[in-house]
């Protein structure tokens, strides 16, 4: 005689809640990928600004040393007083 096995209990949920759990485990899946691409998102807008900066201070980098010989500055078309800047310590 065969022996007959009866399903155990977690058989019968995922067969009776088995489009529950793709739904739930799609769900999770696309909040991951979602996360990942704003994780992603954020450190490439970071990096560009960042870059950004360098690349300014690159091009105005013989403004900016002027502007510390002379007190007198125009960084990016835009006069800038320095604050206790005298020009005859200089």
């Amino acid at each position: 005689m065969g022996t007959i096995l009866a399903a155990a209990p977690y058989e019968e949920f995922v067969r009776d809640n088995s489009p529950v759990l793709a739904v739930v485990f799609c769900l999770i899946l696309a909040l991951l990928v979602i996360r990942l691409v704003v994780k992603t998102m954020t450190r490439m807008i970071l990096l560009s600004t960042l870059l950004l900066m360098v690349l300014f201070v690159y091009v105005e980098r013989n403004n900016i040393q002027e502007c510390t010989q002379t007190c007198e500055c125009a960084i990016a078309g835009i006069d800038v007083e320095l604050p206790g800047c005298d020009p005859a310590r200089i």
